[in-house]
C-alpha cells in the first residue's frame, strides 16, 4: 500500500480522492491492483493517520464522488477524532458522503468554482414488502444522521427544514453558494481537471440536478466496461493464487467430510 500522508513544517496532509468504498472492497482492490489510486476506504485512511502525530495540524484535501455511506461516516469520525486542528479543502468537489468528511474538520475551505453536492442516501435491494419497508426505515434513519451533520455545520439562521429540503432535492452548491448556508471559507477559483469515478458515473444516471457544465463533461466521456482484474504474470503472484486455491480446496474437503 502506498501511504500518501505528507509531513511538513505546518503539519500533515492527506488526500481523499476517488470513490469511497468499504474495507472489504478496498482490500480486494489493493490485492488485485497493488495500488490505492482512485479509491479510499477507512482502513487505508487509518493507516495514514497512524503515521502522523495526533497533536499536529492536519489538512485533508478532498476530490471525491462519494460512495459507501458507512465507509464515509467512518472516515469522517476518524478526522473528527484527530486531536490537532483539522482543515478540509475541496480540490474539485465533495459529493454525497464525501461532504460528511468535509464537514468533519474544524475549518472547511472550498474554492469558489468547486462543488458540494448533498442528496438522499440510496441502496439496491430486492425482497418482499416487509424487507422493502425495513429498507425505507433504514434509509430515513441514515438521512437523519447525515442531515444532523449539515445542520451542525450550517450558518446561524439556516433551519433544519432548509437543510432537509436541500437533501430531499439533491442540491449542488458552488463554493460561493455553500457559503450562504454553511460555515465555510471560500478561496479564489483555481483551474481543476475533471475526474469522474465509476461510482459517480453510475450515480449520475439518477442525479436530477447536475450542473450543465458538469453534465457536458460527463457526456463527453465514453462509458467503459469495468476491466477484468489483471491475470498474474509473475511467478510470485502465481504461487500466491495457487496457495489460495489450495486453501479453498482443503476447506471444501473438510466441509464435505463433516
Amino acid at each position: 500500500m502506498m501511504i500518501r500522508v505528507k509531513n511538513n513544517a505546518n503539519g500533515a496532509e492527506i488526500t481523499i480522492s476517488g470513490d469511497i468504498i468499504d474495507d472489504q472492497d478496498g482490500s480486494l482492490v489493493e490485492w488485485w491492483y497493488g495500488s490505492a489510486n482512485g479509491f479510499e476506504w477507512p482502513a487505508n485512511i487509518k493507516k495514514q493517520l497512524d503515521e502522523i502525530d495526533d497533536n499536529q495540524p492536519l489538512t485533508v484535501y478532498i476530490n471525491s464522488d462519494g460512495g459507501s455511506v458507512n465507509a464515509g461516516v467512518a472516515i469522517a469520525n476518524m478526522i473528527a477524532r484527530h486531536n490537532g486542528p483539522t482543515t478540509a479543502v475541496v480540490d474539485g468537489w465533495a459529493c454525497s458522503i464525501a461532504t460528511q468528511i468535509f464537514f468533519a474538520a474544524d475549518t472547511c475551505k472550498i474554492p469558489s468554482n468547486a462543488y458540494l453536492m448533498i442528496h438522499k442516501p440510496a441502496c439496491a435491494l430486492r425482497g418482499d414488502a416487509n424487507e422493502l419497508g425495513k429498507a425505507i426505515d433504514m434509509l430515513n434513519t441514515i438521512q437523519s444522521g447525515l442531515e444532523s451533520t449539515y445542520v451542525k455545520a450550517a450558518k446561524e439562521g439556516v433551519t433544519p427544514e432548509q437543510i432537509h429540503d436541500m437533501v430531499e432535492n439533491e442540491t449542488w452548491l458552488t463554493g460561493e453558494d455553500a457559503a450562504k448556508y454553511f460555515n465555510v471559507n471560500v478561496d479564489e477559483a483555481t483551474q481543476t481537471a475533471a475526474k469522474f469515478g465509476e461510482s459517480f458515473k453510475l450515480a449520475a444516471k439518477n442525479c436530477r440536478f447536475i450542473p450543465d457544465n458538469i453534465r457536458a463533461l460527463l457526456d463527453k466521456q465514453p462509458d467503459k466496461t469495468p476491466e477484468e482484474p489483471p491475470k498474474p504474470d509473475d511467478q510470485a503472484e502465481k504461487e500466491k493464487l495457487n496457495e489460495m486455491k489450495m486453501q479453498v480446496a482443503i476447506a471444501l474437503a473438510l466441509a464435505e467430510g463433516e
